[in-house]
């Protein structure tokens, strides 16, 4: 999984929004164009994918823009990542899993069981817990070795002893 730069922009923005408390007054747009460094139109499209998934609410008229619909910890990275369309529910699919179970491809298998195990991680990963707003088992998912896990899914390739001369 290849995150994009739009994919990254919604995560920063979407953590800024977070550094506020909902009672305080919404983020506009402008504002976090100038954060970012990205254009205010580019930022008005991404908005209203993240409202369109109910993770941001917009408020117009004189000090309107932008909150989070939820608490930070109620939204988690992977509906963020839903929202910019990075991860889709193609890749949970029970189509795509029994294909793969009956072309009987072990790397196929592999593969499904990686996405699988991406999108379980952050779908427990809440904005809150990324911003560091409070104490989690994020550490211990990450202590749990989830680089063990993916290793003991894919052999190592085994190397010939010896080289071509």
């Amino acid at each position: 999984m290849r995150l994009s730069r739009k994919d990254e922009h919604s995560i920063t923005a979407m953590l800024i929004l977070a550094q506020h408390e909902r009672s305080m007054a919404p983020i506009n747009l402008t504002y976090l164009s100038e954060s970012l460094g990205i254009s205010t139109s580019y930022l008005e499209h991404m908005f209203s994918q993240l409202r369109q998934y109910g993770l941001v609410e917009g408020l117009r008229g004189i000090g309107g823009g932008y909150r989070l619909a939820r608490p930070a910890s109620q939204i988690s990275i992977a509906d963020i990542l839903c929202a910019t369309q990075a991860l889709t529910s193609e890749d949970n699919s029970p189509e795509m899993k029994l294909t793969a179970h009956n072309r009987g491809l072990e790397a196929e298998k592999g593969w499904l069981k990686l996405s699988q195990m991406v999108r379980e991680f952050l779908s427990e990963m809440s904005l809150a817990d990324f911003a560091g707003n409070k104490s989690t088992n994020v550490g211990k998912l990450r202590a749990d070795s989830m680089s063990t896990r993916i290793n003991t899914m894919f052999p190592p390739h085994r190397l010939p002893n010896t080289l071509p001369a």
